[in-house]
């Protein structure tokens, strides 16, 4: 079981907790911070995304002008990895109250990004995700954007696509292989309830029978449950979620039930710690994820992916190169969106120019692929890897690029 798997947490380095870059403090009259938030525990790759960053301001030169560039990584899960509301609040509120604060990365969790959102919106701070694909952030309905952009203005944005794409991925994904009648469930959350509807939306249109399951709980029980699937005779299940504990659970009862079951999820599941937690169960898990095997980026992913394993003699968390990016054009947005002196503009000033920027951001060369941001603050990338699981590891199957009418299709 997931639960009882030991996981070894890599100590972060000094210079992740403080400032980045080799520049004394003589050759800087002022500091600027970016305050990185997400799970540092339970095995859920935050330490990578920290470093990460670290590493994308570290190329940049770890300054712009005379402003230096600091990075603050703090933890916003508890122990078993669940992001924790109490320390994203406390995460979100400390940024939001630093007035050396130009920047926050974070959540990784889109339920966690949904609370930290409306405290740095007030704060008027850029708010960049690597993770978060939940479609409400960038695309609230009435109600829900005056709760998460109180101010009015747009503040969140993300490097990695959104679950529009990755509800198109999985279906064709599925499609590829010849599945023709799927149980879904979801754990509750803002991204499983998400990508749930929106993948039964676009399986509905496209002749894949949906048994629409329950929401699955800590109390849910999975032997009956399994039981009711197999005696339904799908040949895949999705589990749309990012509880790692649930999705475990979800996948190993029903393939003790009927191994004939196909296993799929989507990026909420791709991490390494549960990767590896499979055994049996990856030779039928299929994961949908944006990321890409090493050798598959451009040079400046490839360069980050060599620096990471240099540095920390293993391979980086494979989502991590988001963090890069995220922390990569927040700083160029930093650097873009100086009009006067960085050293004497009020900060509110620089944070306002460092939002525009960003939300000016068009065919920006990236690790990643050319990309822009769109004036939602969702990144124009409609690729999805389509992954099997081999010895704990992502093996990339194809890519798949969501045709736009699909896109379409489920933001209507």
């Amino acid at each position: 079981m997931l639960r009882t798997i030991a996981v070894i947490l890599i100590a972060l380095s000094a210079g992740l907790l403080a400032a980045c870059g080799n520049h004394s403090s003589d050759e800087t009259s002022r500091t600027l911070r970016i305050y990185v938030s997400a799970p540092m525990t339970g095995g859920r790759g935050g330490e990578d995304t920290a470093r990460a960053v670290e590493i994308a301001i570290e190329n940049a030169g770890g300054r712009i002008n005379a402003a230096k560039i600091e990075m603050v990584a703090l933890n916003d899960s508890s122990p078993d990895g669940a992001f924790s509301p109490r320390l994203v609040r406390r995460n979100a509120n400390r940024a939001a109250n630093d007035d050396r604060t130009i920047a926050y990365i974070g959540e990784f969790d889109s339920g966690a990004t949904e609370i930290a959102m409306p405290i740095l919106n007030e704060a008027g701070i850029l708010h960049v995700s690597s993770g978060s694909t939940a479609v409400k952030l960038t695309r609230p309905s009435p109600d829900e954007g005056e709760r998460l952009r109180p101010t009015g203005v747009t503040t969140f944005g993300r490097v990695v696509p959104n679950d529009t794409v990755q509800a198109g991925a999985l279906e064709e994904f599925m499609g590829q292989e010849s599945v023709e009648k799927v149980y879904v469930v979801d754990d509750g959350g803002t991204y499983g309830t998400g990508l749930r509807r929106l993948f039964e939306k676009v399986a509905a249109g496209n002749r894949i029978e949906v048994i629409r399951g329950p929401r699955v709980t800590g109390r849910t029980n999975f032997g009956l449950l399994a039981e009711k699937i197999s005696k339904l005779d799908p040949n895949a299940a999705l589990f749309a979620g990012s509880d790692l504990d649930l999705g475990f659970d979800f996948f190993e009862t029903i393939h003790r039930a009927n191994s004939l079951i196909k296993l799929f999820g989507g990026d909420g599941l791709a991490l390494t710690g549960f990767l590896k937690s499979l055994g049996n169960l990856e030779l039928d898990t299929y994961v949908t994820a944006p990321q890409l095997p090493s050798g598959n980026y451009a040079r400046s992913g490839e360069a980050y992916l060599d620096t990471f394993r240099d540095r920390f003699g293993r391979e980086a968390e494979p989502m991590s190169v988001f963090g890069y990016e995220a922390g990569a054009v927040v700083v160029d947005s930093i650097r873009r969106g100086v009009r006067g002196d960085i050293t004497t503009e009020p900060i509110s000033t620089l944070r306002t120019g460092t939002r525009v920027a960003f939300f000016d951001t068009s065919e920006r060369a990236s690790p990643l692929g050319s990309y822009s941001i769109d004036s939602n603050g969702d990144t124009t990338l409609t690729f999805y890897g389509a992954y099997r699981v081999e010895n704990g590891s992502l093996v990339l199957g194809r890519t798949i690029d969501v045709p736009s009418s699909v896109l379409q299709e489920l933001t209507q």
